[in-house]
C-alpha cells in the first residue's frame, strides 16, 4: 500500500471517529475509556479527538478560553489543570464522573 493511500485510509477513519464523536454519549464513553487507560497521553488524545470533532474554535468560546489555550492545552508536553479540562469538555457536552472499583474476588473487600 502507498503512503498516499495509507494517508487516505486513515484519514477516512479519522473522519468517521469525528462523525461517532459528536454524539455526546459515544464521545463521553471515549474520554472515559482513555481515562481509564491510566495514562495522560491517551486522554490528552482522546480529548483532542472530541474537540477537533466539534470544531477548536466553537469549543474554545464555548469554554471561555481563546484557541491558543485549546492547542496549547492538548499537546502531550503541556501540564494542564483540572479546570481547564472540565471547561473544555463541559463545552463539548460532556462531565467527569467516577465509579468504583468492581474487585475481583469477594475476600478482596474486609
Amino acid at each position: 500500500m502507498s503512503k498516499k493511500v495509507k494517508a487516505a485510509v486513515s484519514w477516512d477513519l479519522k473522519e468517521k471517529l469525528y462523525e461517532d464523536l459528536l454524539d455526546p454519549s459515544y464521545a463521553a464513553a471515549y474520554v472515559n475509556e482513555a481515562l481509564l487507560e491510566g495514562d495522560e497521553v491517551v486522554f490528552k488524545t482522546a480529548v483532542a479527538d472530541v474537540i477537533h470533532a466539534r470544531g477548536v474554535g466553537k469549543v474554545a468560546e464555548a469554554a471561555g478560553v481563546n484557541r491558543v489555550t485549546v492547542f496549547k492545552t492538548l499537546k502531550p508536553e503541556t501540564r494542564t489543570s483540572f479546570t481547564t479540562y472540565h471547561s473544555l469538555l463541559t463545552a463539548c457536552g460532556i462531565d467527569f464522573a467516577t465509579r468504583p472499583i468492581k474487585s475481583r474476588t469477594r475476600s478482596a473487600r474486609k
